[in-house]
């Protein structure tokens, strides 16, 4: 790891990558510059996302509870981006995010979001001889890019000839229509709960919209950095406060570029896909 200097003495690069991830980045030339951070907590007002609310306000608090989700993990991965940035960082790989509900003292609903992960840059020093001249992978505008990728994911990336450009994330939530929540309480019916079914549906589709139409409005077509795709996608989906909340998705994954021409690292053969078998279950 190249070290980093704190009241003028060097402090070694901190990292959450596991061993094999290290040695899989290490044996391309990639060096961790430290852990970066970016936190926001934020106020998405009132009323009380389960304070028994009519539909008509429940919609509109979803409508802010959806907003301050999208403010606080743009800002939580801005600040993050800035950490990695100030490191002399290429990248950041492994990025995680955390999120959570609190509902404090006067009804507000509040978000906290945590996204960390590790910077890292490339040193020829440690690469093999034939990638000593390879491109840096920072964006063309300045700045590291942001990936979920693993190290061994990364690499793989790579070597087929594709660069990671920014994490990419949308969200969205629904409230669900008391009524239809209480008609089912009192039913003795087996039949489907079509409100929720399209509560679903609907939360999916505008979180993948979201998730898109952020990312191209950052890196718009025509520019070097300009995605040709999302891998790595995450949907996940949470229901808020029972029958009577918040149907609430997250979309998340790394957007990718072509490699940049001449890219030593692109292997010369295309990856062969393997089959393999966890045996740990």
């Amino acid at each position: 790891m190249t070290p980093q200097q704190t009241n003028g003495r060097p402090t070694p690069a901190l990292s959450d990558l596991s061993v094999t991830e290290f040695l899989t980045l290490s044996r391309m030339g990639f060096l961790p510059h430290g852990l970066v951070i970016g936190c926001a907590i934020w106020d998405a007002g009132t009323p009380g996302m389960f304070a028994g609310l009519s539909h008509a306000v429940r919609v509109q608090n979803a409508q802010n509870v959806a907003l301050a989700l999208r403010s606080a993990r743009r800002t939580a991965l801005g600040r993050m981006w800035e950490q990695a940035r100030a490191l002399s960082a290429e990248g950041v790989v492994g990025v995680r995010l955390t999120l959570e509900h609190h509902l404090w003292r006067g009804g507000h609903q509040v978000v906290k979001i945590i996204a960390v992960g590790t910077a890292i840059g490339f040193d020829a020093s440690h690469a093999p001889r034939e990638f000593a001249n390879a491109p840096s992978l920072a964006l063309s505008r300045g700045g590291p890019f942001t990936s979920d990728l693993s190290g061994q994911d990364f690499v793989a990336l790579l070597r087929a000839g594709y660069r990671p450009i920014s994490l990419a994330t949308g969200n969205a939530l629904y409230a669900i229509d008391n009524t239809a929540a209480l008609s089912y309480l009192v039913s003795l019916k087996n039949e489907e709960m079509t409100e929720y079914t399209q509560a679903f549906f609907d939360a999916r589709e505008e979180a993948m919209d979201t998730m898109t139409g952020d990312l191209f409005r950052r890196f718009p077509s025509g520019e070097p950095d300009t995605p040709v795709g999302v891998v790595g996608m995450h949907v996940d989906e949470e229901l808020h406060g029972g029958s009577m909340g918040f149907v609430e998705f997250t979309a998340y994954g790394t957007a990718v570029a072509p490699a940049l021409p001449g890219d030593p690292r692109v292997s010369r053969e295309h990856p062969s896909p393997q089959v393999v078998v966890p045996l740990d279950r």
